[in-house]
C-alpha cells in the first residue's frame, strides 16, 4: 500500500490534466457544443433556412424574443438598487464588520467590476447555454507613472527615493550646488478581485458531480499570447521553450459562429514576432494526491500544452455557475432557449406560408391556352398598364387555380404562441404587450394581479440565481479580499470607514434581498413610509427621532440613493438644539404667565384655606359661647340654690338660738325676744 502513495511528478500531473480536460471536451462536443450551436442561430435569426430557392426568407424570432424577455426580467430583478446581498452578523460585536463586509462587496461587484453586465452575461448564457459562468479570482497588476524631478534638496531626493513605490528609471544627478535632478516612476499597486464570465467553450468539467465544488476537474481555457503571459508573471525562460501553436480554440465553432458577422476570419491575429504567438492556456483546478498523503486535494495546474508554468494548492476553485432551469441530480439542468425552437419552427412555416401566397395572389401564375397568346414575353411583363395580345380575350388566358390557404392557419399561430407562453412562463401580458388587459372593465389592480401572477416563474427563477450565483459568488469575493486585499476606504452608512479585510472573520453565509424588481422595491418603500406615518400619530414613546431616522433611511437605500447623510440627519450625531430667540421669548413670556396663574393659584388656595379656617374658628368660638352661656346658666341655678340653702342654714340657727335664749331666760315674769330673717 505504502508504495502505492507516491509523490506525482510534474509530468504526470501535468499529463493527468491534459487527459481530463480532452475528456471533458469530448464530452461537450459530442454533447452540448451542437446544441450550443443549433440554439445560437435560431436565437440569431438565421434557422430555419428557407425551404426552396425563391420562397419566403421569413424567421420566427421566438427564440430572440423569449431570450431577451427573461434577460430583461431577471436582470432588472437584481439592477433595481444594491445592497442586493448581506452578510448577516454572527453576534452583537459582529454588526460593524458585517456591515463592512457588505459594503465592501458591493463596492467590488458594482464599482470595480460591471455588476449589471455580469449579470446580463451570466443570464445570457444560462438561457442559451444551460449553464452562465463566472470566474472570481485576485487581479495583480501595477499602474506605473513618469516623473522627473529638477533641483531637489539632497534630503528631498532621499526620501523620495525611499518610498517603497518609487522606481528610479536614471542614476540621479548631483549639480554642483548640491541638488539633484533625475527621474522615476511611481508604481501604484492597482490589484482588485476581478469578475468575468466565462464563454460556455471556454469551461471544461470532467467527472460526474451535482455540485461544482465536488467535481474532479475544472478548467478555463483561454488564448493568451506569449507576452501576456511573461506579464502574467510567468517565467520567461520557460514561457519561451513553447512549441506548436497548441491553440485549439483559434477555430472553435462556437466563437466563429459568434462573431462571424463582426471577423472576417479566425486566423487573422497572426502576429509578426514570437512575443504575439498565441496559444492555449488552460488553467486547470485538479482534484488529485499529488503529494502522496493518501488524500485528494485541490490543485491548480497552469499548462500550456504539456509545458508547467504554474503549480500551487488552493483552498477553492474560483467558478460560479447558474443554471436557469435546474434539474435535481445534474449540473447542468435544461436549455430554456432550445424549448422555444419548436414554437420557432412551427411559427416560421405557418407564416411563410402566409406570406408565400399573399405574393402568388399579387403575381399568380397563368395558363394558356395553346397558341391563345402571341408572345408570351408579355405575358410575364410585369410592367404597369403592360398590353398583352391575345387570340381570344375570354378563353386564351386564365390564373391557374390555387388551394386557399386555411383558415385554421391564424388561430394555429395563436396556438403556438401560447404554447410558448406556457413553456416560458413569459406572456405578452407581462411584458407589457397585451392591449387587451388594458380595456375600460380592468381595474388598475386587476392588471396589476395578472401580471404579477404572469411573473410568478421568472421569480422563481430570480430565487434560484440568488441561491445558485449571487450568494456563492460574494462568498468568494469576500474570501479573495481577506487573503489578499489591503486597506480600503469605503462609505458605510454615510461615512467614510477604512476597511481592512485581513481582520475580517470567516464567514459562510450571506443574506439575498428577495425584494425584486422596480416596483416591488417602490412597495416597500411605500409600506415604509405608512408604517412612519402611523407610528407617528400612535406610536408615543414607542417611536421616537432615531427610530424615525432609521425609517426615512431604509426608504432612501430601497429607492436606491446610496448618500443617504445628503438628505438625513443621524440624530445621534447632532449637537444639542440651540433655544430660538423667538421662541425663548414666547417661552419666557409663556413661563410669566404661568407663575402669575401659579401666584393666582396659590392665592386662591391660602384665601380658601384662611376661610376655611376663619370658619372653623367662628364654629368653635360659637360653640365655646354655647359652652360658657350654659356653664354660667349652671352656676347662676348652683348660686341661687346656695343662696336658698344659706338663709335655711341661718334662719335654722337664729331659731336655735332663739330658742336657746328663751330656755335661758330668768325666771322673773320677764319678755323673751327673738329675731328671725324672713327669708327663713
Amino acid at each position: 500500500m505504502t508504495q502505492k502513495l507516491r509523490p506525482i511528478p510534474d509530468e504526470e500531473l501535468v499529463g493527468a490534466c491534459v487527459a481530463r480536460a480532452e475528456k471533458g471536451s469530448a464530452f461537450v462536443d459530442s454533447n452540448l457544443a451542437a446544441e450550443r450551436r443549433e440554439v445560437l442561430m435560431y436565437y440569431q435569426g438565421k434557422k430555419p433556412f428557407p425551404l426552396r430557392a425563391g420562397g419566403s426568407q421569413f424567421v420566427s424570432q421566438d427564440v430572440y424574443e423569449s431570450v431577451e424577455a427573461i434577460k430583461a426580467q431577471l436582470t432588472e430583478a437584481y439592477s433595481a438598487g444594491n445592497n442586493i446581498v448581506a452578510f448577516a452578523p454572527q453576534n452583537g460585536d459582529d454588526v460593524q464588520l458585517a456591515r463592512q463586509a457588505t459594503a465592501y462587496c458591493d463596492y467590488v461587484f458594482f464599482r470595480q467590476n460591471p455588476g449589471l453586465e455580469i449579470h446580463n452575461g451570466v443570464i445570457h448564457d444560462s438561457a442559451l447555454n444551460r449553464l452562465g459562468i463566472a470566474k472570481v479570482y485576485w487581479d495583480k497588476s501595477e499602474r506605473s507613472t513618469g516623473y522627473t524631478f529638477d533641483g531637489a534638496s539632497p534630503e528631498d531626493a532621499n526620501a523620495l527615493i525611499q518610498d517603497p513605490e518609487v522606481q528610479l528609471t536614471a542614476k540621479p544627478e548631483v549639480h554642483e550646488d548640491g541638488t539633484v535632478s533625475g527621474e522615476f516612476d511611481r508604481v501604484e499597486d492597482t490589484s482588485q478581485v476581478t469578475i468575468d464570465v466565462i464563454p460556455p467553450e471556454e469551461f471544461i468539467v470532467s467527472g460526474r458531480f451535482k455540485r461544482l465544488d465536488r467535481a474532479p476537474y475544472l478548467a478555463h481555457v483561454s488564448r493568451m499570447t506569449l507576452s501576456d503571459l511573461v506579464v502574467a508573471g510567468y517565467d520567461p525562460k520557460v514561457v519561451y521553450t513553447i512549441t506548436g501553436s497548441y491553440d485549439d480554440l483559434s477555430l472553435n465553432e462556437e466563437k466563429m459562429l459568434r462573431d462571424e458577422d463582426t471577423i472576417v476570419t479566425g486566423l487573422d491575429d497572426d502576429a509578426e514576432d514570437e512575443a504575439g504567438r498565441m496559444v492555449t492556456v488552460h488553467e486547470s483546478y485538479i482534484r488529485i494526491d499529488a503529494e502522496g498523503t493518501g488524500r485528494q486535494q485541490l490543485w491548480k495546474v497552469v499548462h500550456v500544452g504539456a509545458t508547467l508554468l504554474e503549480k500551487q494548492k488552493v483552498a477553492d476553485h474560483p467558478f460560479v455557475v447558474y443554471s436557469m432551469l435546474p434539474e435535481p441530480h445534474s449540473l447542468y439542468g435544461g436549455n430554456f432557449a432550445a424549448r422555444t425552437i419548436q414554437h420557432a419552427n412551427t411559427k416560421t412555416t405557418l407564416t411563410r406560408a402566409i406570406i408565400e401566397q399573399a405574393v402568388e395572389a399579387t403575381n399568380p401564375r397563368w395558363q394558356v391556352a395553346r397558341g391563345g397568346v402571341a408572345n408570351p414575353r408579355e405575358l410575364i411583363d410585369n410592367r404597369r398598364g403592360g398590353i398583352v395580345n391575345v387570340r381570344d380575350v375570354n378563353n386564351s388566358v386564365a390564373p391557374l387555380p390555387q388551394t386557399p390557404i386555411n383558415p385554421m392557419v391564424m388561430q394555429t399561430i395563436g396556438m403556438v404562441d401560447q404554447s410558448r407562453e406556457d413553456t416560458t412562463g413569459i406572456s405578452r401580458l407581462s411584458q407589457g404587450l397585451d392591449k387587451g388587459a388594458l380595456s375600460h372593465q380592468n381595474s388598475a389592480g386587476l392588471v396589476e394581479q395578472l401580471t404579477s401572477n404572469s411573473q410568478v416563474r421568472s421569480k422563481v427563477m430570480a430565487r434560484h440565481y440568488a441561491v445558485q450565483f449571487l450568494a456563492p459568488l460574494f462568498l468568494k469575493i469576500y474570501a479573495i479580499a481577506i487573503e489578499h486585499d489591503r486597506k480600503r476606504i469605503l462609505e458605510i452608512a454615510g461615512d467614510f470607514v477604512e476597511v481592512t479585510p485581513s481582520q475580517w472573520r470567516n464567514r459562510q453565509d450571506v443574506r439575498v434581498d428577495m425584494t425584486l424588481g422596480y416596483d416591488e422595491r417602490d412597495r416597500q418603500a411605500q409600506e415604509l413610509l405608512t408604517y412612519d406615518k402611523y407610528m407617528k400619530e400612535t406610536g408615543g414613546r414607542l417611536y421616537d427621532e432615531s427610530k424615525q431616522f432609521n425609517v426615512i433611511r431604509k426608504v432612501l437605500e430601497i429607492k436606491g440613493h446610496k448618500n443617504t447623510q445628503e438628505f438625513l440627519n443621524d440624530p445621534s450625531k447632532l449637537p444639542e438644539p440651540q433655544p430660538d430667540p423667538k421662541s425663548e421669548a414666547e417661552l419666557a413670556k409663556l413661563t410669566k404667565e404661568t407663575e402669575v396663574l401659579e401666584r393666582e393659584t396659590v392665592l386662591k388656595e391660602q384665601n380658601f384655606a384662611l376661610k376655611a379656617s376663619l370658619d372653623q374658628k367662628e364654629a368653635e368660638l360659637k360653640e365655646q359661647d354655647q359652652w360658657f352661656a350654659q356653664l354660667i346658666k349652671t352656676r347662676d341655678a348652683d348660686r341661687k340654690d346656695d343662696e336658698t340653702a344659706n338663709r335655711i342654714d341661718t334662719s335654722q340657727a337664729e331659731l336655735e338660738l332663739a330658742i336657746h335664749t328663751a330656755m335661758n331666760a330668768p325666771e322673773e315674769n320677764t319678755k323673751t325676744s327673738a329675731i328671725i330673717s324672713p327669708n327663713g
